[in-house]
């Protein structure tokens, strides 16, 4: 992604912001991990967005009055702690990457945010209205540095009316540039190469994280060091639990695996399901089951279009797997599916894994989705998705991971050599 791209993101939120305003997003900070090790920082989503800065404790003012200013707020580079753990981003670089232009150190915050909202100040911008990243999830753990930051604004400035910028950004997300699609694209392409590997070294009696290695050295291997969650490798009945994780069982001569996996390219992450035969051949039963999931995967990727709604694509899912369950005499009723098939037919993808929508937009073109129906039949020991990364475009959807083989014969082939 170039500095254009950025300041065109950003440029495009303000537009948004209503006049005699600003918006305040953090970076986020390290959680520490033990007593001499942090976990791996993941920068806030929204924030790399709009500047591609990929640093803990950073801050982008944006200030909308008679015209748009940008500000970015930075940690200044300590030479005896660099030693220990590297330089961080200096002012140049910074500018480089993001094309903001007015970078200060972190204590300027403070007296920025105090310049732009007292009155008395020769420089203030009679700013009525902060716009910040308001997310809020179900964990009760969760921090959100925006809230956070609410609170204590609230405090210092009452007259201040705070507006939450989380569904603006979250809005211009999901209409991915083409500059985003080719990192997902790339993200998927090294995964065709690593689930090949996977084919090609599967056998009977290793266990699941013996197999999810011929996945992890590819990736590395082709440069994405990270994958897009926690892999998925579930052989036999753990198949049919929805998000296991704990890939040690031991794959038997006979039964299926499934994989649901992904890496990410500057963060933007591919989301992959297949499921195959661990000796290298389906038997007959796990080719019908196999067979309904498949057609409900390709219908589905050619029912896509601008227009519809999350509740049409999942109803239309649901019709299919329904058809296919009667047929196999697994169900009478259409209620019964859920038995068998529990969640929803896909989300959105891009910066992140969930992507985050707005549910209630009808699908349009830019939009980057998963279609990913299921069966899990766990009397049967059999668990089965197929999972594909789809653009929709003005005609309909165009299926980005169509090289990543799903067909019976193509599998078995693919395995036997």
């Amino acid at each position: 992604m170039n500095q254009q791209e950025y300041i065109r993101r950003r440029q495009l939120f303000c537009e948004k912001m209503k006049e005699k305003s600003c918006a305040i997003f953090f970076s986020g900070r390290v959680f520490q991990k033990s007593g001499d090790q942090d976990f791996p920082f993941e920068v806030n989503k929204n924030f790399y967005y709009l500047t591609g800065i990929n640093q803990a404790h950073v801050i982008l003012l944006l200030v909308k009055t008679e015209e748009m200013k940008e500000y970015l707020f930075i940690e200044e580079n300590d030479l005896e702690q660099a030693k220990w753990v590297g330089m961080k981003l200096t002012k140049e670089e910074a500018h480089i990457i993001s094309g903001i232009s007015s970078i200060e150190y972190l204590p300027i915050f403070d007296k920025k945010i105090y310049s732009l909202f007292n009155p008395s100040r020769k420089n203030c911008e009679e700013i009525e209205n902060l716009y910040l990243d308001l997310e809020r999830r179900e964990d009760l753990d969760y921090l959100n540095l925006g809230v956070a930051f609410s609170q204590k604004f609230k405090k210092d400035y009452p007259e201040v009316h705070i507006e939450n910028a989380y569904p603006k950004v979250i809005r211009l997300r999901m209409n991915k540039s083409s500059n985003e699609v080719k990192k997902i694209q790339e993200s998927i392409d090294v995964t065709k190469v690593a689930l090949e590997n996977v084919m090609k070294n599967l056998k009977p009696n290793l266990y699941e994280y013996q197999v999810e290695t011929f996945f992890d050295s590819q990736i590395k291997y082709h440069g994405q060091k990270d994958t897009s969650f926690t892999t998925i490798c579930a052989t036999g009945k753990n198949a049919t639990i929805l998000h296991y994780v704990k890939n040690n069982t031991k794959t038997k001569d006979g039964d299926l695996i499934l994989f649901d996996l992904g890496c990410r390219t500057d963060f933007y992450i591919s989301d992959i399901s297949r499921t195959y035969p661990v000796n290298g051949h389906f038997t007959e039963r796990q080719k019908q089951i196999y067979e309904i999931v498949l057609d409900c995967n390709k219908k589905c990727i050619a029912f896509l279009k601008p227009g519809l709604t999350w509740d049409e694509y999942n109803q239309y899912a649901n019709s299919i797997l329904i058809a296919g369950l009667k047929r196999l005499g697994l169900i009478q009723k259409d209620e019964e599916f859920r038995k068998y098939y529990w969640h929803s037919i896909g989300h959105s993808i891009g910066l992140d894994t969930h992507d985050p929508d707005l549910r209630k937009i009808h699908f349009f073109p830019g939009m980057v989705m998963t279609v990913e129906p299921g069966l899990y039949i766990e009397e049967e020991g059999i668990g089965i998705r197929i999972e594909d990364n789809v653009l929709i475009t003005e005609d309909g959807a165009i299926n980005l991971s169509h090289d990543i083989i799903k067909e019976i014969d193509d599998i078995e082939n693919m395995m036997q050599k």
